[in-house]
């Protein structure tokens, strides 16, 4: 008995070994960078305040290494965002699922990414995390980091923001591609496909090359943001970590609470109960992709969905649902311009409702796939990519708890829809029969 193909994203085919599954000691290595980096802060901003010293030790060797491992990261966003998106969008456009499914899908998972990015914009306005820091050492902290930087390094570091508009195109560009592949001969739409495939898993393998030096960078950062605000770094971490999980505790409890009580009449109580192992196994990956076999055993044994409607929304989910990833955005990037100073407006915030809404719907579902992703807001809200620094070193314990709330949202989204009407329908794509 054949069942409806799924559309699996470029990400979990296509990812270098490893790089699904976070070991413990990458998490551990992390932990200890942020820590030691603190540590090592407030100990000299104790022991040795105003020393000529420090400036000297800060410019010629702890942001150099902050810088090389920004720009690497940040050269590594056009093809992961290119290829991710061309393979994304395409497989959605020519998937096997039923078009009215495939409609009513993306509806509900654009109507909570939509509501994920109203939470999360309403608890960072309502808490503001990042106020308090003066503005002139906003300002200070801005420009230090480049024009601080030794001559010799500069042409070391790359800036591949300063046109902010080039990223628009991209998008838009590789959009367009995409939604336009499914009218070619099936051979070369393929072909193209897999090439960006190819293009996505290298550009993931060098990232994860790239993260190997994460511990070393995120030590830095913490040490140069302690040396500067001393306590007060630990305070904006902590405000910072409790509104992004306190958006994210809302998104589950009252967004997919609503939809699977009031589109499917099922007990939250007895949905929360059912999804707990797709739950503690995407916590415990960062990896809605790898979270994918436990999410279909518990869509199809424990919530009793019909494996027609469950394997195709899943899959889709993998690569269109993203909502804890939205909160994560959106928090994150005004988190960045209240802790700089700088103007977030109501029509920077749209921009930026707008921007993380569609984000939460294209992000690569694997471990730190929403970092490429928060800098590219950054830059189209007039934001300092940079700032991303403040929060690497706490991104993999979010990375969990965001994961979590995406596997949720796919499993809720997919018993809503098996309620609609639409469901009922026979499929009408080759090789997709009803269970």
């Amino acid at each position: 008995m054949r069942h409806a193909e799924i559309p699996t994203p470029a990400s979990a085919s296509m990812l270098p070994a490893g790089s699904q599954r976070p070991g413990l000691r990458s998490q551990i290595l992390l932990a200890g960078g942020m820590v030691s980096g603190i540590s090592a802060g407030l100990a000299v901003k104790v022991l040795y305040p105003g020393s000529t010293h420090l400036e000297t030790f800060l410019v010629w060797f702890v942001r150099p290494i902050e810088q090389l491992f920004l720009g690497s990261l940040f050269l590594l966003i056009a093809p992961l965002l290119f290829s991710s998106v061309v393979s994304g969008v395409a497989r959605l456009r020519g998937s096997n699922t039923m078009p009215g499914l495939l409609a009513t899908t993306l509806a509900y998972m654009f109507a909570v990414s939509a509501a994920a990015a109203l939470i999360a914009m309403s608890m960072t306005n309502l808490f503001r995390p990042g106020d308090g820091i003066p503005p002139e050492i906003g300002q200070r902290l801005l420009t230090m980091q480049v024009a601080h930087l030794p001559s010799s390094m500069s042409p070391l570091i790359p800036s591949p923001w300063s046109p902010n508009g080039i990223i628009v195109i991209l998008v838009v560009l590789s959009s367009a591609i995409a939604w336009a592949l499914p009218t070619l001969r099936r051979q070369k739409g393929q072909g193209l496909v897999r090439r960006c495939d190819r293009v996505f898993a290298v550009g993931m393998k060098v990232l994860s090359t790239v993260m190997r030096f994460a511990p070393l960078a995120v030590a830095c950062f913490m040490f140069d943001m302690t040396v500067m605000f001393g306590w007060h770094l630990i305070l904006y971490l902590g405000a910072y970590i409790g509104v992004v999980t306190a958006a994210l505790v809302l998104q589950v409890m009252v967004t997919f609470m609503i939809v699977v009580w009031m589109r499917a009449d099922v007990s939250p109580a007895v949905f929360l109960h059912s999804v707990h192992e797709a739950a503690l196994i995407a916590f415990s990956t960062s990896s809605s992709n790898a979270t994918l076999p436990t999410a279909l055993k518990v869509a199809e044994s424990d919530l009793k969905l019909p494996g027609r409607i469950a394997r195709p929304l899943l899959g889709i989910g993998t690569v269109a649902n993203q909502s804890g990833t939205t909160i994560y955005i959106v928090v994150t990037v005004l988190f960045i311009g209240q802790f700089f100073g700088m103007d977030t407006a109501l029509d920077r915030q749209a921009l930026v409702f707008t921007v993380a809404t569609l984000a939460g719907m294209v992000t690569v579902g694997v471990p730190g796939g929403a970092l490429p992703m928060v800098a590219t807001v950054l830059a189209l809200a007039g934001l300092p990519p940079e700032g991303i620094g403040l929060v690497i070193g706490v991104d993999r314990l979010l990375d969990m708890a965001r994961t979590l709330v995406n596997v949720v949202g796919d499993l809720a989204i997919a018993v809503a829809i098996s309620r609609e009407p639409v469901a009922a329908l026979p499929a009408t794509s080759p090789g997709a029969t009803s269970q």
